[in-house]
């Protein structure tokens, strides 16, 4: 890992290493020889968390991944250990990515009782619902009810998380880093001579995508689609965004000063759309990528020759091995950063609506505690679902009903079973966390309410325009100037102030 020349940011590093290697290793990490490490927050015994003092209680989670045909038979393994534990009963509703954000802006409007729902920066916007009262504020339930989870998560996470001070979602354990890359089939690669090594940035996949586009006409050369890629290059752009997915407002890694700009309005942002345009009329992207909801329909199918990849941590061609139906090759365009971007990428809110948030936030307790219950929800069934190919080592059964492939989202990922090609692969993750480059911006969380209808106006443009200039459907020299123009309108620039006056206030408490 390349180190920073500046004292600065070499004790910055330095800093967080010492940070996560006091609370990463033996969080549930397969090397147990070390004892869990202890957070700075005090900690109590729950209350009555006896099943016979317990009322019976149903609970919904709402998690954004493929549907899977088999999920019943998951929730009721998974209800056996929930109601001798809690007295709980799991109603599990996993939502297609691509209708995920639809689906919970029409649930959270409708003020549906729910209790607990995946949230992000990117999906489910966590500021956003923030801002709305979606979620409520769990620093009291955490105290009364989670010790596991309070003593497992390193402070970090929960800075990352308070918005005007209040957490109000629990960040999933994992690869809390950000590195950007592609990946490509293998085979393919290999068929036309292009190695992984010789793709530095972005424009160097050209030449594969061009001989796919010639060669195997049957294949994607390039995925992409509704939800546009830019957000997928942030550190590779050396991005780190304010506000959350497509909300105007990022700042640059290497700027100290923390000056805040609107990425739409950035040169890197115009080079980007130019290159998928480029790639958009050589027949690269699919036609119909600006509304195509559903891209694993054509990675299950084997056709997906290359995709960008938001995050790429240790063991990422496993991951997508698996993903994509064939063997993978990375290129990582980036070093790893550590951002509070990335740290709230993958987190768990309670409702507002919910009637039983005490409970609900108990369920996730027992999720970071129990291995059982947590790889059941990860993988499903042994012998029905997967087969265990060492003690600590799975492989899914092909067609089975059930792999939904997001261990990341669910709670403590440093529980879960290896994948096959994965072993030691947490340990890799808790290196690269410790050895990771801080963004200048980290431990910053920013409050929405000063601006609440300009992000929701800005949303409203930003629907408009993003897939198509992001996909390359539309002509980026007359569409961009016409985007920028309509953000402005849409109150962009009073957003940036006010992203730049909290930072600014930030730095001076820091």
């Amino acid at each position: 890992m390349e180190q920073k020349k500046k004292m600065k940011s070499v004790l910055s590093v330095l800093a967080v290493s010492l940070m996560f290697s006091g609370s990463l290793i033996g969080c549930g990490a397969k090397d147990k020889t070390e004892e869990p490490a202890q957070s700075n927050a005090t900690t109590q015994e729950p209350a009555q968390t006896e099943p016979a003092k317990l009322e019976p209680v149903d609970l919904t989670w709402y998690l954004d991944g493929s549907p899977q045909s088999d999920v019943a038979s998951v929730e009721a393994e998974m209800n056996k250990i929930l109601k001798e534990k809690l007295n709980v009963t799991l109603h599990l509703k996993i939502v297609d990515w691509g209708a995920y954000d639809q689906k919970m802006q029409v649930v959270n409007a409708a003020d549906e009782n729910y209790d607990l729902a995946f949230t992000a920066n990117w999906a489910n916007n966590y500021y956003q619902n923030v801002n709305k009262d979606a979620f409520i504020p769990l620093d009291d339930l955490l105290e009364k009810y989670a010790p596991t989870i309070m003593q497992t998560l390193p402070k970090m996470g929960w800075d990352a998380t308070k918005v005007k001070g209040k957490i109000y979602a629990i960040p999933n354990y994992q690869a809390w880093t950000m590195t950007n890359g592609i990946f490509m089939q293998k085979d393919i690669a290999d068929k036309y001579g292009i190695k992984p090594d010789s793709i530095k940035k972005l424009e160097d996949l050209t030449p594969f995508l061009e001989q796919v586009k010639k060669n195997n006409p049957e294949m994607v050369p390039y995925e992409n689609e509704y939800q546009g890629m830019f957000g997928k290059n942030l550190v590779y752009y050396d991005f780190d965004e304010v506000a959350g997915r497509n909300i105007p407002g990022v700042i640059k890694l290497s700027d100290t000063s923390l000056k805040v700009v609107n990425q739409f309005e950035s040169e890197e942002y115009k080079s980007f759309v130019t290159l998928m345009r480029d790639w958009y009329q050589k027949g690269y992207i699919r036609k119909d990528a600006a509304t195509l909801k559903d891209v694993q329909a054509d990675r299950k199918a084997g056709k997906t020759a290359s995709m960008n990849a938001g995050n790429i941590g240790p063991g990422g061609d496993t991951d997508f091995n698996s993903a994509m139906g064939e063997d993978v090759y990375i290129a990582r365009l980036t070093k790893p950063y550590l951002l509070t971007s990335s740290i709230i990428a993958t987190m768990t809110g309670v409702s507002s609506n919910s009637k039983n948030p005490e409970r609900a936030v108990m369920l996730l307790d027992l999720l970071f505690k129990d291995k059982q219950l947590y790889n059941m929800l990860a993988h499903g069934i042994e012998g029905k679902h997967y087969n265990k190919v060492d003690a600590d080592t799975v492989e899914a059964i092909k067609d089975s009903g059930y792999d939904p492939q997001f261990d990341w989202e669910i709670g403590n990922q440093f529980n879960g079973y290896y994948l096959k090609g994965q072993q030691k692969l947490w340990n890799a993750t808790i290196k690269m966390n410790e050895s990771s480059t801080p963004s200048p911006l980290l431990g910053f969380s920013f409050d929405p309410a000063p601006v609440k209808s300009e992000i929701a106006q800005v949303g409203t443009v930003t629907a408009q325009y993003v897939a198509l200039l992001e996909t390359g459907s539309v002509d980026p020299d007359k569409m961009l100037p016409e985007f920028i123009d309509k953000l402005k309108k849409a109150g962009s620039d009073k957003i940036i102030a006010e992203e730049q006056k909290q930072i600014d206030a930030w730095k001076q408490n820091k």
